[in-house]
């Protein structure tokens, strides 16, 4: 394995590499939180860029769109003619979609997708979860993450990576108390505050996960290294999936190229603001009179009421105006911005001027929008796919022959899920997949709906891609239920205009569904019952339970009638029968 000093030299090696890539990301992380300072000597040092940021807009627009929509995942069976292979392929598919509940990945797909637009990277780490008993996934930070060489977009996998973060002093005496008394410089550690920040450096790889903590107690020497855990990688694969966005060679962010615009946006309207300030208050001059020595006797204030004095001269207010191109160059910024990083006008709730129906801004706002949504989504995809074998990988390793049994309730998937992962994971083959890859959830019900309607999809098909239905099969039979109830309720109508059904039966179905609150299906089996036990009775023809009542005689209203008595026989026919 690995050791601490290797670990440290190429932490450092790669810190150096990355710093050019790393600084970019800070650029941007700082244009999204506003913390650009506009550069200035005539306004305040600690005031901040007064433009619309059209860089947090726009990334906070675009990652929602991408993440509005949850992927599906397909298990494909081992072999398609056996039903147990079948059935084991469902259970792998509602397992994996409860390890993504237990993960929140609705969330963590959000930002994400923030990552991987605006850093142009997204760094996920799967880990165990002894307590839980399933894999978790953890979104780290692209800015404290130094992975090994990969071989273009396609390879996600990492040989190893390095996480470079810090914590406090607490922290490393509460989790490590030994290890803390050597970073803290031995004997002296009573002279550091218990905020004290500690530099810890985690290396991942398909052996080991190793934590390295590295403090500099005294100036004059040289900084402490201490190796605080290592913990063995049975899964003989890096726990890391690394996602880039695709560019010609470098990663590079969709608004990298509007930082030098935003600055320059800033500082024009950071000088206009005090063009505009000194008009309100101008400079005044005292301009002398030819041989004369001008002096400013009394201060004028137009509050007190005091009059100025001036002797051998006079004051002239210098107005300074702003120059007549600054508002259009501002306004040119602006939307050298929007076309440059593809902000359009409606992310903030406006219309462009020149849009006069519904259907032509959905077409521009589609223009800009969905190609973008579509590439990142099938990025995400991809990635999935493979944090999903890491972590097949992991249930196997660290709960191979344990039975797990959770309740899933995540995309198409609710109900309990019972899996042993040595039993059913047979295979990490997976397919994730977006239902249509580049529409948010609006672009997708309504593209859904007119696909429908031209006949193209089955309605089956149609509830499998809308985010709303959250279980196919149970929505389908509800549906099939809801029509056959109106079909039942048309028939009683048609039934009970034409008099063939008894008008007793009616009110009694009419009774208990409105105050027994039983559905019209229940209503109309138990009324079928009461009237078939009521027919079989047998009462006496004269009884009033036998006669028709206000319905057709033979209508089914009337109870069974009782046997007929018959004449007595005569003598001829007594013979005849002998």
């Amino acid at each position: 394995m690995i050791t601490t000093e290797e670990i440290v030299d190429l932490y450092y090696s790669r810190k150096q590499a990355y710093s050019g890539v790393k600084d970019r990301m800070r650029h941007i992380r700082d244009h999204y939180n506003g913390d650009v300072v506009v550069p200035l000597p005539e306004i305040d040092s600690t005031e901040s860029a007064a433009v619309a940021n059209l860089l947090a807009q726009g990334l906070d627009q675009t990652a929602m769109r991408v993440a509005s929509v949850l992927p599906d995942i397909v298990c494909p069976p081992a072999d398609d003619s056996s039903k147990q292979a079948r059935k084991h392929a469902q259970i792998r598919r509602r397992a994996m979609f409860g390890w993504w509940q237990h993960s929140t990945m609705d969330l963590q797909l959000a930002k994400r997708a923030r990552h991987l637009i605006g850093y142009s990277q997204t760094i996920t780490q799967i880990r165990f979860d002894k307590k839980s008993g399933c894999p978790t996934w953890q979104a780290r930070d692209p800015l404290t993450a130094y992975p090994s060489t990969l071989r273009g977009v396609q390879d996600m996998t990492p040989q190893n990576c390095i996480f470079a973060y810090e914590r406090s002093m607490d922290w490393v005496r509460q989790f490590y108390p030994a290890a803390a008394l050597q970073l803290m410089g031995g004997p002296r550690q009573m002279e550091y505050e218990s905020d004290d920040r500690v530099d810890l450096i985690e290396y991942v790889d398909h052996e080991c996960t190793v934590l390295i903590a590295i403090n500099s107690p005294h100036i004059d020497q040289g900084p402490v290294i201490k190796e605080l855990e290592r913990a063995e990688n049975p899964t003989g694969r890096c726990p890391v999936v690394v996602s880039s966005r695709i560019s010609l060679d470098d990663a590079r962010g969709q608004f990298d190229g509007i930082l030098g615009m935003y600055q320059q946006q800033a500082k024009l309207m950071a000088l206009e603001v005090l063009a505009v300030q000194k008009g309100v208050f101008p400079d005044a001059w005292l301009v002398g009179n030819a041989g004369e020595q001008p002096k400013i006797v009394n201060t004028a204030n137009g509050l007190t009421g005091e009059i100025g004095v001036v002797r051998g001269g006079s004051l002239r207010d210098m107005q300074m105006q702003p120059g007549f191109m600054t508002n259009p160059a501002i306004d040119r910024l602006e939307r050298a911005q929007r076309l440059t990083a593809g902000i359009p006008a409606e992310f903030g709730g406006e219309s462009t001027s020149n849009i006069r129906t519904g259907r032509r801004g959905d077409a521009v706002l589609s223009a800009v929008v969905d190609f973008t949504v579509q590439e990142t989504q099938k990025t995400l995809a991809r990635s999935l796919e493979e944090e999903n074998r890491i972590a097949i990988a992991q249930a196997k390793a660290y709960a191979g022959n344990r039975p797990k049994s959770f309740y899933v309730n995540m995309g198409k998937t609710k109900g309990k899920v019972d899996y042993t992962p040595n039993k059913h994971f047979t295979s990490d083959e997976n397919h994730v997949s977006y239902s249509q890859a580049g529409a948010d959830i609006n672009n997708l019900v309504i593209a859904g709906g007119q696909r429908l309607a031209m006949g193209t999809m089955s309605k089956e098909a149609f509830m499998r891609i809308d985010p709303l239905i959250e279980d196919v099969e149970k929505e389908r039979d509800s549906v099939v239920a809801e029509q056959l109830q109106q079909s039942l309720l048309a028939g009683l109508q048609q039934q009970a205009s034409q008099g063939a059904l008894p008008p007793g039966d009616l009110a009694r179905i009419m009774e208990l569904v409105k105050n027994d609150n039983l559905e019209l299906p229940e209503a109309v089996a138990k009324v079928q019952r009461e009237a078939q036990e009521r027919q079989a009775e047998q009462v006496e023809a004269t009884a009033p339970e036998a006669q028709p009542g206000i319905a057709q005689p033979g209508a089914g209203a009337e109870a069974g009638g009782g046997a007929p008595a018959s004449a007595p026989a005569s003598l001829q026919q007594l013979l005849g029968a002998l």
